[in-house]
């Protein structure tokens, strides 16, 4: 005789957790919200390989997974390419280029007794699964942060090095960017991760997007040319945290993509400066299409709820004292083209 076991079908409670967390750790999601994705796979391998089309005649520096490969300008003469009379021309090939990440495994969790589920006024467990997917958002946000900030293509708002930084951004060093993007190819960011648990993508007007603090607002609506949100007209923002737009640069602020505190110059010049010794460099991430991957959050694969009752009784916890949410997930972020980003440090002005 067959017996319907509470385990047979997935607990919709864990369903229910998952698509919660989800729900919660959009809200604070900016870059996670663009370059590309790649969904993990299950019972495979924990690496992902990234695979381009290197431009023609571009040329590479570097090699090895993980070596974020530098693909250098294209260098093409158009004299190399005259055809003679009755001649067939000497054939190319296409060069691809892999870019590998290693996934790694991030987790959190809580724990709450037995009276605090029963008895306390607010539902704990509750707001704990809120907290859950607010953290883990986090998380993976500052993976993604630290992966891009690392870059090797830099612009100084002052000088030649971060120590020297004592200016807040400027257009010309935003124009100086955009010179570096376009001479190696770098085409404007034209999609964007669709909000929800769902993988899929949608349409952006095409732009280059530059990454900021919260703090760094200020300055930026003070840039010559400077369009709010709400003037936009015609255009639509491209992201929630969009604040405004100076000639083909859209700017979208999170507060977690902090400062290098003290790293500038010791010449404050009325910028910010925690320590009040030496200026707070701020890096504005301007990014290209096709500059970075990452797995992506999405899915109720991408995210593995605990969500365990202290009603739950087990040889751990035989009369049931105690219970616990939490989640993990695998994840990780690479850089595929240093040179359709460049990253601007600058200070921001004391208010």
């Amino acid at each position: 005789m067959a017996l319907q076991g509470y385990n047979v079908p997935q607990s919709r409670n864990l369903i229910r957790a998952a698509q919660g967390m989800l729900e919660h750790a959009q809200p604070i999601i900016v870059l996670g919200d663009f370059g590309e994705q790649k969904e993990m796979p299950q019972n495979a391998t924990d690496t992902l390989v990234f695979r381009r089309t290197l431009p023609f005649g571009a040329s590479t520096a570097g090699s090895g997974i993980n070596s974020s490969q530098y693909v250098g300008t294209p260098q093409i003469s158009p004299y190399n390419f005259v055809l003679a009379e009755g001649v067939t021309p000497n054939s190319n090939t296409v060069t691809f280029q892999d870019v590998s990440v290693t996934l790694q495994n991030f987790g959190i969790l809580f724990k709450f007794s037995s009276k605090v589920e029963n008895l306390y006024e607010d539902d704990v467990p509750a707001e704990m699964t809120k907290l859950v997917g607010e953290t883990i958002g986090e998380i993976l946000e500052l993976v993604r942060f630290g992966i891009l900030k690392a870059g090797t293509s830099v612009v100084y708002s002052t000088g030649s090095s971060r120590s020297a930084v004592n200016l807040p951004i400027s257009l010309n060093r935003l124009r100086q960017c955009v010179r570096v993007l376009e001479s190696n190819r770098a085409r404007r960011i034209t999609t964007r991760i669709a909000p929800g648990p769902d993988f899929a993508v949608k349409a952006v007007q095409p732009a280059y997007i530059v990454f900021c603090h919260t703090d760094c607002e200020a300055d930026v609506r003070s840039l010559p040319g400077f369009t709010k949100v709400e003037e936009y007209g015609n255009f639509k923002p491209i992201h929630d945290r969009e604040i405004g737009a100076v000639e083909q640069f859209r700017f979208i602020t999170s507060p977690l993509l902090a400062s290098f505190a003290g790293a500038g110059s010791t010449t404050l010049n009325g910028c910010v400066s925690v320590g009040g010794s030496n200026v707070d460099v701020y890096p504005f991430l301007v990014t290209g299409e096709s500059a970075w991957g990452q797995v992506a959050l999405k899915g109720m694969t991408a995210i593995s709820p605990t969500l365990i009752s202290s009603k739950t009784t087990n040889h751990a916890n035989p009369l049931a004292m105690f219970g616990y949410v939490g989640a993990s997930t695998w994840f990780n972020a690479v850089r595929l083209n240093e040179a359709f980003m460049t990253r601007l440090e600058a200070g921001i002005t004391s208010l």
